[in-house]
């Protein structure tokens, strides 16, 4: 958990990432992202309205120009402002997780490979209008001015994969509910239909899509609720299966940016029920999972819940548990000493769970209850 002396750095810390949420998202917002065929259509458009005003050879010769011109500030208008994307090390932990999850280093070679484009589509301009304005004839004019707008717009058709995938990681991005004031969050994880987005409904301001089957959660989706003297967000997060990373799909990628960057502390659900997705081995080695490579590396707390208890019989399932992780439930990282049985659905034994929330969130984030009594 955090030492002593340095109380006042995770403070410091969190509202630089609250920050970098707010910038990377106003900065996404006024970007669009144009596919390839997007940029060549509206080319092609504007490229058809322009007629020759003069006549002669120097008619002709800025007629080209004009042609060449169009092609040249259509394109490197467009991929200029694609090119104003945020780099990784400018986002927030969250959505540097989200996105090295969702297409790992494409983002970065794609958005590199846009930058490098624009210095050579400058280079072509500088280099055929020069070759046009020195041209003998019109003929000639007319073959610089098609060899100057078809090496231009190959570049644009070469960058296709690449726009694709920004294209892709905008939208996703967009997307995403995001948490920005710098308040402590608690997010939940659990197998599909273990009953996240219920816990999520009953203790905060969201509002997830509650349905009897997996993987209704499609997004990253927060809450936020206020528990006596403090505020926090609750970030309901899609099921995670227990299985290896390369088998995992991208729902479930989403679910683990989440998990592996948000979290002061994380609410881990099992579910007892006989209609649950994966049984309680598998949930208690996927808990495992989460709790040695995410919640002893990030040095945060975790509470462990059996939920459904309205609908399923947990004595013998609880006590077996409960034994099979007494290690994690015994650890500095764990704020309660035992399981906690609930029913988010009822709302049976809530009260006791957010009395562990907030105790948990006094010893993890203690910094946010100096002033208070």
């Amino acid at each position: 958990m955090q030492k002593e002396g340095k109380q006042e750095l995770p403070w410091i810390e969190r509202h630089e990432n609250a920050q970098k949420f707010v910038s990377t998202i106003a900065t996404l917002r006024r970007i669009h992202v144009y596919t390839s065929d997007e940029i060549v259509r509206i080319v092609g458009y504007r490229y058809r309205k322009i007629r020759k005003r003069k006549p002669g050879l120097y008619g002709r010769k800025e007629l080209e120009l004009k042609r060449l011109e169009t092609v040249f500030n259509i394109v490197y208008s467009r991929l200029r402002e694609i090119a104003g994307l945020p780099k990784l090390e400018e986002m927030s932990d969250f959505h540097r997780a989200l996105v090295e999850n969702f297409v790992g280093t494409s983002y970065e070679i794609s958005l590199k490979k846009v930058r490098r484009a624009l210095k050579l589509i400058r280079e072509f301009w500088d280099e055929y209008k020069l070759l046009i304005i020195s041209a003998q004839d019109p003929r000639e004019a007319s073959r610089y001015r098609k060899e100057g707008s078809g090496r231009i717009l190959s570049v644009v058709r070469r960058l296709r994969r690449d726009l694709e995938i920004l294209r892709k990681v905008h939208q996703e991005l967009l997307h995403t509910h995001i948490i920005s004031e710098g308040l402590p969050v608690i997010v939940v994880a659990g197998i599909p239909s273990s009953g996240k987005s219920t816990i999520v409904r009953r203790l905060s301001t969201a509002k997830p899509e509650v349905a009897p089957y997996p993987f209704t959660t499609k997004n990253i989706i927060v809450g936020k609720t206020r528990h006596k003297e403090i505020e926090f967000y609750i970030v309901d997060t899609p099921g995670i299966l227990e299985r290896p990373r390369s088998q995992q799909n991208e729902i479930e990628r989403k679910a683990l940016a989440a998990i592996s960057s948000l979290p002061d502390i994380i609410l881990y659900l099992f579910d007892p029920s006989d209609e649950r997705v994966q049984d309680i081995d598998a949930q208690a080695a996927l808990l495992r999972d989460i709790y040695n490579n995410i919640v002893k590396k990030r040095d945060i707390g975790i509470i462990i819940a059996f939920n459904k208890i309205d609908i399923a019989n947990i004595s013998d399932t609880l006590t077996k548990v409960s034994a099979s992780i007494q290690d994690i439930l015994a650890s500095n990282h764990t704020c309660t000493s035992q399981i906690i049985p609930i029913s988010a659905l009822t709302g049976k034994n809530i009260g006791s769970l957010v009395r562990a929330i907030h105790l948990c969130l006094r010893k993890v984030t203690p910094w946010l209850f100096i002033d208070s009594t």
